[in-house]
């Protein structure tokens, strides 16, 4: 976790003006508690339909992004017809263009031994507890436990992470994050922050702009920066972040992609 100081809150309104005008940056949006509310089950995540709307328009004036830890695939289910925005899934390990053009930025396949091995272990511990969830993604081993009693949390979550850590030499090596509720396993090479930096490099011209709620969140506002552009944290507390501004929660975020957009004018 990052140690830098906590982002200012700021207004949708002022941010967009603050920032704008919107054709200058390659603007890359998280989807779960960015986009789409934090709900208890994954599976039923949608995204706020302002967001949606501003997005369609945003991309008559920019490049748009939608980065997130699910895969692609699962991008496509959940923000149907979006043409014309960029798809970076798993952390940005795949990312699909607006051409249709699909490019891995990390070889999946010398993952998935490790990945099968770590998911059959932490099943082992919790595919029998009420509320846990494990979820096998392309590239990572989501473990969720918001729905799962409190007590057993603070029992098992340590023995989940230890196993979890327990495989992270594993060729090609894995790293442990912590999220909001929820704990990920995922090759090192893989982060949000290579992607963004992989996108800025295809669009030399925008300075981006990432926008996210968590943890995984960090390493984009902190390619952001390092590429002269802006990260915008979404939470409705304080908290430390690589990120330059923050935003309430998701209806804020909908609220200042409206506003952006209208800044392409």
């Amino acid at each position: 976790m990052t140690t830098a100081p906590a982002p200012p809150a700021i207004a949708p309104d002022d941010l967009a003006a603050l920032l704008g005008p919107c054709r200058g940056y390659l603007v890359v949006v998280d989807f779960d508690g960015t986009l789409a509310p934090i709900v208890d089950h994954p599976d039923l995540a949608a995204p706020e339909p302002r967001a949606l709307a501003a997005l369609r328009e945003l991309v008559e004036h920019t490049t748009v992004a939608v980065l997130s830890g699910r895969p692609v695939a699962d991008l496509v289910r959940r923000l149907g017809d979006l043409d014309g925005v960029v798809l970076a899934g798993s952390h940005g390990a795949e990312v699909v263009l607006t051409d249709g053009s699909t490019h891995e930025l990390t070889d999946a396949s010398t993952a998935t031994a490790p990945l099968d091995a770590t998911e059959a272990a932490v099943r082992a511990l919790v595919d029998d507890e009420p509320g846990w969830l494990v979820e096998r993604k392309p590239t990572s081993v989501a473990v969720h436990h918001r729905l799962a009693d409190p007590d057993r949390v603070a029992e098992l979550l340590p023995r989940v992470e230890a196993v979890l850590n327990h495989h992270t030499d594993h060729p090609p090596g894995f790293t442990v994050l912590q999220g909001k509720a929820v704990v990920e396993f995922r090759p090192g090479d893989v982060s949000k922050g290579r992607a963004v930096r992989w996108l800025a490099q295809r669009t030399p011209r925008l300075k981006p702009l990432a926008i996210g709620d968590d943890v995984t969140d960090e390493d984009a506002f902190a390619a952001a920066a390092s590429a002269g552009g802006v990260g915008v944290l979404v939470a409705d507390e304080p908290r430390a972040s690589a990120a330059d501004h923050r935003l309430t929660d998701t209806d804020d975020v909908a609220a200042f992609l409206a506003a952006f957009t209208r800044t392409g004018s």
